[in-house]
């Protein structure tokens, strides 16, 4: 777990690694995705979530409460300029926190540590003023990332991040630095070796020096009104929401006798309930669903 920032009433917030680290937290009170998501235990999701290792899950904590969370996966496929692409899938604040600049807090802290492109797809207009507020902005032709065949994505652009901003955090640059040298060493010695610098030394250079600009406008509606959903490369199931496993209780990988299209065949299983309730095999390389095995209904 790492220790990214923290806000002048004490709001922490932190990049998780483990799903242990859950072990000793409480879920605040949150709305929207439970009321109309139905995601009814946030804490098995953040588990399920942890255990994909191209998550980047980020909480915002009061004491050992979790007052504010934001889940972003990168895409398997690499921008035209080569940086990393991430898809900022989901992003929610306790209503007593709404419309006092915590989503706007914890973004400001997920650009700092996530490298390369963001992209995400607000579901109203609302959402798309809160993106637009950070600097987003509707993929142009020459945009590194192809978003021709997925209308409605907004993408903040690695060079245009520096603009992002809230005076309302402070930053712990050491760990910013690590996490992010844990999560793209890489990237990391490639950007040093441009600069001639320790891969370190360049991330503290060019990343993290607080932008002495004005911040955004505040968010005027909850945060929790954004649900981006998520570009596919790999064919997707019948039901593109069912990709992203808002109830899926992870119960344990298995070894498939077929491997799957990126050669991997070991999958995570899921048990589902909602639209569709079973167990989902999900790879644990590409994450694309392998089969899913419908619960069978008891004879009345």
């Amino acid at each position: 777990m790492f220790e990214l920032g923290k806000t002048e009433d004490g709001i922490t917030f932190y990049k998780l690694e483990h799903a242990f680290e859950l072990d000793k937290l409480k879920i605040g009170e949150f709305s929207y995705f439970r009321k109309y998501l139905g995601m009814s235990d946030y804490l098995a999701n953040f588990r399920s979530w942890l255990k994909r290792p191209t998550v980047a899950l980020v909480l915002a904590m009061s004491g050992n409460t979790v007052v504010g969370w934001s889940m972003n996966e990168k895409w398997s496929s690499p921008s035209k300029d080569g940086r990393p692409v991430y898809v900022l899938r989901g992003i929610e604040v306790s209503p007593q926190l709404a419309r006092k600049g915590m989503g706007k807090c914890m973004f400001f802290l997920i650009s700092k540590v996530l490298i390369g492109h963001i992209i995400t797809k607000p579901v109203n207009s609302t959402a798309k003023l809160f993106f637009e507020s950070m600097n987003f902005e509707e993929p142009a032709y020459s945009s590194p990332v192809h978003l021709t065949d997925h209308p409605g994505y907004l993408i903040l652009e690695e060079g245009n991040k520096g603009s992002v901003f809230c005076d309302n955090v402070s930053l712990f640059n050491e760990n910013i630095m690590a996490c992010r040298q844990k999560m793209f060493p890489k990237e990391m010695c490639v950007e040093a070796a441009k600069n001639d610098l320790d891969p370190v030394a360049s991330t503290a250079k060019c990343d993290l020096v607080d932008n002495p600009g004005d911040s955004a406008g505040e968010v005027t509606e909850e945060v929790g009104e954004i649900l981006p959903e998520t570009p596919e490369v790999e064919p997707a199931p019948e039901d593109p929401e069912e990709e992203f496993i808002f109830d899926g209780k992870f119960i344990g990988e298995q070894k498939m006798m077929s491997p799957c299209k990126c050669g991997h065949a070991v999958v995570n299983k899921y048990q589902v309930t909602g639209k569709r309730s079973g167990t989902a095999f999900i790879c644990t390389e590409c994450h694309v669903e392998r089969y899913f095995l419908p619960l069978k209904q008891k004879k009345k």
